[in-house]
């Protein structure tokens, strides 16, 4: 672990401008192409709902939003899942100072969730009134996504799961999240769709958000805090120690939504069978 720190602790690409480069191009690209898809779905629906624009203009708007979390969403996740089963060597063959350090490669994870939050961010403030809780995520994807991206000690052995994998479990949640905006549209053509896919969403968050999240978590949690405790520098410190309360900060994140998952589960059931009781 001491040898990490004859490394270089601030840019991990210093030596490499051209890679360093092509990470900032990605970051600024991807905030861009959020927002002009998040422009063109929009457009789409005024245009097509033209009639009532007026007063549907903030729905259309979180509607777009939605659709363009979900494509994101659903790129970073079958990406992710590609380089988690077919590329990545299993963990137990990896060095630690290699997860620490190593896989270059992964560091277009770290730049496409900075560039995609980046956008969400002031989006989710200004337009969407998301809750604290989410604008939170934002912000501690930022930190981590950044690190990851442009940090010596970036951690991207994990980079395809983390910044890819549970993204997958966000696609059904914007599918049930436009249901229940547009709820009129979705029970006239739609009747069955909001049941099944709240279904697959507790299905996929639990398994990838809770299940396969907690034991590789334990391992980013665990690397970092050995890595923080030998850093001779504050600079290494400050960078380490903010990555360290960022991943757990999400990670409680996680486990607090599973909870509220779980607690919702449990009251539709209780609900269902008190009504099959009474018929």
């Amino acid at each position: 672990m001491a040898s990490l720190h004859t490394r270089p602790d601030i840019p991990f690409l210093a030596e490499d401008g051209e890679r360093q480069t092509s990470l900032i191009f990605t970051v600024f690209v991807m905030a861009a192409l959020c927002g002009t898809f998040q422009n063109v779905v929009f457009n789409v629906i005024k245009t097509v709902y033209y009639s009532h624009y007026r007063e549907n203009r903030k729905m259309f708007l979180k509607t777009a939003y939605q659709i363009t979390n979900m494509t994101v969403n659903l790129g970073l996740g079958a990406y992710g899942i590609y380089h988690f089963f077919f590329s990545l060597p299993v963990m137990d063959a990896v060095p630690i100072t290699e997860r620490i350090s190593g896989f270059p490669e992964f560091a277009i994870f770290g730049a496409i969730q900075v560039g995609y939050n980046a956008w969400a961010l002031p989006i989710g403030y200004y337009f969407m009134d998301e809750p604290m809780s989410m604008l939170g995520h934002h912000i501690a994807v930022l930190c981590v996504g950044s690190i990851s991206c442009f940090g010596s000690f970036g951690f991207r052995y994990h980079a395809p799961f983390f910044f890819g994998v549970i993204e997958i479990s966000s696609v059904p949640l914007s599918i049930m999240n436009f249901c229940k905006n547009n709820q009129e549209l979705a029970d006239g053509r739609f009747p069955k769709l909001f049941p099944k896919i709240r279904v697959v969403f507790v299905v996929t968050f639990l398994t990838v958000r809770v299940l396969m999240w907690t034991p590789l978590i334990k391992d980013v949690l665990y690397s970092s805090a050995l890595l923080g405790w030998t850093c001779d520098t504050n600079a290494c410190r400050i960078g380490v120690g903010s990555f360290w309360c960022s991943v757990m900060f999400l990670t409680l994140l996680q486990f607090y939504w599973a909870f509220l998952i779980i607690k919702a589960v449990a009251q539709i059931s209780i609900k269902t069978t008190s009504k099959n009781k009474t018929e």
